[in-house]
């Protein structure tokens, strides 16, 4: 394996795993995301360039670094700086994906085109900078239409317009949007590791969404399928990453079982968020981040995928609804000590601000728990989250 393994952007979890694996790191980030880091005494350099450094910035930086100490191996684990890592990568001959792939996942639109191009998905989708252009699209197409952000790392969320009437007054100014056909039917998250152009499943998962206002509340591992929706998975997503040139590494895909076939929602180059790696290592006995790392060092990881999980996990978050000031969290005591319950996650500090609704980025604790099946994994993530509790101080 690699020796000594240049780290593009700030991401501890997987950071920390790198070093526990004896790779030598260096870390070449941006001065703002020193702060997010824990422990910087694993690194043998820090090199931190400005928040608004250029792309060439980063490459130079990394010329650098290898001038004065050759580097074995590039990884780049946070998705907001894979385009940088990709223009390192070619700068310094190293493997990683190319620009063209990075572009292809992280932009919505031409995501669309590439999987329309290639025959694989031919959801219509435009980018556009007005109410005006959001009107031309359903002129065209009809509704329900969906408007979400351009960039896939961008956390705003996905809206669902039924209507004329249910546009916003004006799109938020600066913020890249793009408009595209709902998707109606069952939504699946797909788990998937890829080595020289090979795909393998590693798993599906299951999103858990709230039924009135729509916002993902959880996620079950492994999620209950038929063996024929799981071969058409299997067979339908080497056909998306190949059309997004997608060779090496994990991936993140969201898909949706429509009555027209399988649609793809995104494609990241990276594992499920919302804990799903804690998921997969309760549920397959898998570290997803290990498995990362040891291949962006150079050691093939395919063959230790599992074939099928031995249990099942889930994970639900719970918002405080109610504005104000959060005093104190707890529960988490009588929580645990229920049956399957792995872990409680405060995501909250007592003294922030909580915005009383339910989108993603309220949350204030997540439960995970296991079970024999998917639906008493979620059953006890359930009951588990209705022991916690939030006091907090509301204005007025």
């Amino acid at each position: 394996m690699s020796g000594h393994l240049l780290l593009v952007g700030a991401e501890d979890r997987r950071h920390a795993t790198a070093h526990r694996l004896g790779r030598r790191l260096t870390l070449l980030t941006s001065v703002s995301a020193l702060g997010t880091l824990e422990d910087l005494s694993r690194y043998e350099r820090i090199v931190a360039v400005p928040d608004t450094a250029p792309l060439g910035e980063w490459a130079a930086a990394a010329r650098t670094v290898a001038a004065h100490d050759p580097v074995d191996a590039l990884g780049a684990f946070a998705e907001e700086v894979q385009d940088r890592a990709a223009v390192v990568a070619a700068e310094l001959g190293l493997p990683g994906h190319p620009v063209e792939v990075v572009r292809g996942t992280a932009h919505g639109p031409l995501m669309r085109a590439l999987l329309r191009e290639a025959g694989v998905d031919g959801t219509t989708a435009s980018e556009v900078r007005d109410t005006a252009d959001v009107l031309a699209f359903a002129a065209v197409y009809g509704y329900p239409l969906v408007l979400k952000p351009v960039d896939a790392t961008d956390p705003g969320a996905a809206t669902v317009l039924r209507s004329a009437g249910d546009l916003p007054d004006a799109l938020e100014p600066g913020r890249p949007m793009m408009v595209e056909e709902f998707l109606d039917g069952t939504e699946y998250g797909v788990e998937a590791f890829s080595e020289d152009g090979v795909h393998r499943l590693v798993c599906l998962t299951q999103p858990l969404f709230d039924p009135v206002s729509g916002v993902r509340t959880g996620h079950c591992l492994p999620t209950r399928v038929d063996d024929r929706l799981r071969a058409r998975v299997e067979a339908f997503l080497p056909r998306v990453l190949d059309a997004l040139g997608v060779t090496d590494g994990p991936t993140h895909t969201r898909i949706v079982a429509t009555d027209a076939g399988l649609r793809v929602v995104r494609t990241h180059l990276r594992p499920g968020g919302d804990r799903i790696v804690e998921l997969a290592a309760l549920a397959l006995g898998l570290d997803l981040d290990d498995l990362w790392v040891r291949q962006v060092c150079g050691q093939r990881v395919l063959d230790g995928l599992p074939d099928r999980p031995s249990r099942a996990a889930a994970v639900r978050f719970v918002t405080p609804r109610a504005p104000g000031l959060l005093e104190r969290c707890y529960g988490a005591e009588e929580a645990t000590a229920l049956e399957g319950v792995e872990a409680v996650h405060w995501l909250r500090e007592p003294g922030s601000l909580t915005p009383g609704a339910l989108t993603p980025e309220s949350r204030g604790a997540c439960v995970i728990a296991t079970g024999a099946t998917g639906r008493q994994a979620v059953d006890r993530s359930l009951a588990a989250a209705a022991r916690l509790r939030f006091v907090v101080v509301c204005a007025g």
